[in-house]
């Protein structure tokens, strides 16, 4: 097999979801050691609180963490990237180049080799503090759905020099980082425009003039933490090149806080050497979509953490397909397609069935998790023996004879039931509960695959003791709460 150049990605800010951490270390045993040199590091800096959310089964979610703790939230996207990369590292993988967007960077050199992941987990902390204490004001960050021209012909039509570009990254996407009041006004200019603006979870307005002083307070900080020789190549997109050894990076990481992002040049200059493969070392996959972009030429992009499917799974799957491209060894991942293939369709060609599950894979584990909840779902109808008045579980959930109290859902108000399967919705998913509206829409406003809606379409219907939903009818036909809502009316649910 040739060959594969490979560069890993080590996302930024809003790179986490509330099980990230708990996905990584219930699966992985490389990553608990990891965990914990992190927060030995940083409890004597953020204090318990903050370190032991690393730990907790599930984190608060990230739209939590900022109002409540945001110096929480760098580290736990930190400790993702760091631990993600320490489960590729023990499977095989040596990657030709490494590349941190923003925050991303000092996960990036700690997988470099120039600082050990206890002394990036100071400089994370050290850099929060300096935000901290700096006050920076009232101050956002916005990605615009445009370029970095138009987005910087905006940004000069309002005239505010402590406002400006933070990030390129590709001919869709520009992101603005300054005063809330400049943003709030471009923002308004945007919606006349008909360009996309939204404003992005960040606790700080990086990559901006304001956080000059804060720059300053940083440097100082971090000026005693020794560096070691780079172990692999980090290409930067805010310094435009590869660090050196030469380079003192604590004084280049400080400077970060008020320089550009280039991500798109960077990637594209990666891809012209021939980097084909790039995989992303953290939670979600904005880094992957981001790459997909702006790369002309086929590339592989490979996320490695993504909740809908449960993250130990996805990165498995990540290490089957690396396994695929040569870039670790096969069967790394601990069920790699050849398992599945044996169990499965064990008279099909490897590589037809690599083909087939690449493809449909994502259809084939939604029937299998649908067809998994609604067997749990008929097995807690089944009576156990001894169990009073044929319940399950005797009167534990039950009315004082035992049997259990439903109400039929047409008995219950709509809005009730809409509210209800709000909070069903938001615990599934780690959302807040008032994004869930009668009317959003489930996949287009909020991103669920799916996927995802099967599943939680199965969880309504034995909550809501709804009869089978015919094999014709798919989960887009019931994208809405209120949609839901009137099924289970209809179908006569209880509550």
């Amino acid at each position: 097999m040739p060959e594969t150049s490979i560069a890993v990605l080590f996302p930024g800010q809003g790179a986490f979801y509330g099980r990230a951490l708990a996905d990584l270390r219930d699966e992985f045993p490389e990553v608990g050691p990891v965990l914990a040199e992190i927060g030995d590091a940083a409890r004597p800096l953020l204090g318990d609180r903050a370190v032991d959310q690393l730990f907790a089964t599930r984190t608060p979610d990230t739209e939590q963490l900022l109002r409540e703790a945001p110096e929480a939230l760098q580290l736990a996207i930190y400790a993702v990237s760091t631990a993600t990369y320490a489960v590729l590292r023990a499977r095989g993988l040596r990657p030709n180049v490494l590349i941190g967007h923003s925050l991303g960077e000092i996960a990036a050199l700690v997988a470099a080799g120039a600082f050990t992941p206890a002394e990036g987990a100071e400089i994370v902390c050290h850099r929060s503090i300096a935000l901290r204490e700096a006050g920076l004001g009232d101050a956002y960050m916005a990605a615009i759905g445009t370029d970095a021209d138009r987005a910087q012909r905006l940004v000069d039509l309002v005239g505010d020099p402590l406002t400006g570009i933070a990030v390129e990254n590709h001919a869709g996407q520009t992101v603005l980082s300054g005063r809330a009041e400049t943003l709030d006004t471009i923002g308004r200019l945007a919606a006349v425009l008909k360009i996309d603006f939204a404003r992005l979870k960040s606790p700080y307005a990086f990559h901006s003039p304001l956080l000059g002083p804060a720059a300053e307070k940083f440097a100082a900080r971090i000026a005693d933490i020794r560096q070691r020789p780079l172990e692999t190549t980090v290409h930067s997109p805010i310094i435009g090149r590869a660090y050196e050894d030469g380079d003192r990076l604590t004084e280049l990481l400080a400077g970060h806080f008020t320089a550009r992002v280039r991500f798109g040049d960077t990637v594209r200059e990666l891809a012209g050497t021939g980097v084909s493969v790039f995989v992303e070392s953290g939670a979600l996959d904005a880094l992957s979509r981001i790459t997909g972009r702006i790369v002309e030429s086929p590339v592989t992009t490979v996320p490695t953490l993504l909740p809908e499917a449960g993250g130990a799974a996805v990165l498995r799957q990540a290490l089957d397909r690396l396994a695929s491209v040569g870039a670790v060894a096969a069967g790394a991942s601990g069920s790699s397609a050849d398992q599945l293939r044996a169990a499965l369709l064990s008279d099909v060609l490897a590589e037809d069935f690599e083909a087939f599950w690449n493809g449909r894979g994502v259809e084939v584990r939604a029937f299998a998790r649908e067809a998994y909840l609604t067997y749990l779902g008929a097995k807690e109808e089944e009576p156990s023996v001894g169990a009073p008045n044929g319940t399950a579980n005797g009167s534990l959930n039950g009315s004082a004879n035992g049997s259990v109290a439903t109400v039929p859902a047409a008995a219950v108000d709509r809005d009730t039931l809409v509210r209800q399967l709000a909070d069903i919705y938001a615990e599934a998913l780690e959302y807040p509960a008032e994004v869930f509206e009668e009317a959003t829409d489930l996949e287009a406003e909020l991103g669920v695959d799916s996927v995802k809606q099967t599943e939680l379409l199965v969880r309504v219907g034995n909550r809501y003791e709804l009869p089978p939903r015919p094999s014709d009818v798919r989960p887009a036909a019931y994208n809405t709460l209120g949609k839901i809502a009137d099924l289970i009316i209809a179908s006569g649910g209880s509550v």
